[in-house]
């Protein structure tokens, strides 16, 4: 019974593992092939025609892809260190592997469930809170830069700007300090946590945890950013520095305020880039271009190499913290 038991329980975990990677892989496929606005070949001939392939910028594209996922390994063996010792090779297979189990459920909350794998059951709540702390120091980092480079294209460009437009540029500068005072206002619950846990929580966090993953979120968005400033650079847009690399950050921050599936991300980064972008009088085709290479390059890739790690995975029994 216990045999019979077993291979049960084999054969759904290695279902389940083929379910994830199938699903994963699916909807990284339908993002490529079913973009009304830019079709797989004209994608590709866009490509060709501006040399990205060449050995330079690949090389250039895929060394800021490596420190982009490199910060990002980083930031989660830099926080589980809270709750058992990391290596950097078991940090990296549990945060692929959760990204791929992310890519297709809301918010990321794939990536929640999926970490919790690796440990053992009574830490999971703390998993948990040091999973949703390392996303925040990212919405953070997103909010500094992004909130500073809306300000300079306002001021810069001196935009006749519509009420709505200017509402939700206001808007951004305010809502995380008015969501905080109505959470704690009216103790409301986010992912189960009250304000008040959360903030008890954070600073049962080590500060030198805390300063580290603040750092390597910063690394994360100048790289990510840069590489998406580097490819305009690609494309030949000759619009200077601050006023490019400000458009990057804008259209973070807008795209960071609609909660979404990863697969949708280049979707709705790339119409706020359009309208960014067009400020600067720079060619729709060339935005959508470079968003969707963007993706393909910190998403789509990162989730099929966390294919690997999900179907390598063994349910065991983690070390307790």
């Amino acid at each position: 019974m216990r045999i019979t038991s077993h291979k049960a329980n084999q054969f759904l975990s290695f279902a389940l593992k083929i379910l994830v990677v199938s699903a994963a892989v699916y909807f990284i496929w339908y993002k490529l092939t079913s973009d009304e606005q830019m079709n797989l070949e004209q994608f590709l001939n866009i490509l060709l025609k501006y040399r990205v392939f060449s050995f330079t910028n690949i090389l250039v594209l895929l060394f800021l892809t490596f420190f982009n996922w490199y910060f990002e390994i980083l930031k989660w063996q830099n926080l589980s260190a809270h709750v058992r010792h990391n290596s950097f090779k078991k940090a990296t297979r549990e945060s692929l592997a959760s990204f791929t189990a992310a890519i297709f459920t809301p918010s990321r909350i794939g990536e929640y469930g999926a970490k919790c794998l690796y440990y053992a059951r009574n830490a999971w709540r703390k998993v948990i809170f040091l999973n949703f702390m390392g996303n925040m120091a990212q919405l953070f980092a997103t909010y500094f830069f992004g909130i500073a480079g809306l300000l300079f294209l306002i001021t810069t460009l001196d935009l006749p700007l519509p009420f709505f437009n200017a509402l939700l540029v206001a808007g951004l500068l305010v809502s995380p300090f008015v969501i905080y005072w109505i959470m704690k206002k009216f103790r409301l619950r986010l992912k189960g946590y009250s304000i008040q846990r959360l903030e008890d929580s954070f600073y049962n966090v080590p500060e030198e945890i805390r300063w580290k993953t603040m750092i390597y979120a910063t690394a994360r968005f100048l790289i990510f950013t840069h590489q998406f400033y580097f490819l305009l650079l690609v494309f030949k847009v000759d619009v200077s520095y601050p006023l490019l690399i400000s458009a990057v950050f804008s259209t973070y921050i807008l795209a960071s305020i609609i909660p979404t599936m990863i697969i949708f991300d280049a979707l709705i980064k790339g119409g706020f880039a359009v309208w960014v972008f067009g400020l600067l009088q720079v060619p729709q085709i060339v935005v959508l271009t470079i968003v969707l290479t963007v993706w393909i390059l910190n998403f789509a890739v990162p989730g099929v190499l966390g294919s690997y790690f999900v179907l390598k995975y063994k349910k065991t029994t983690p070390a307790r913290p």
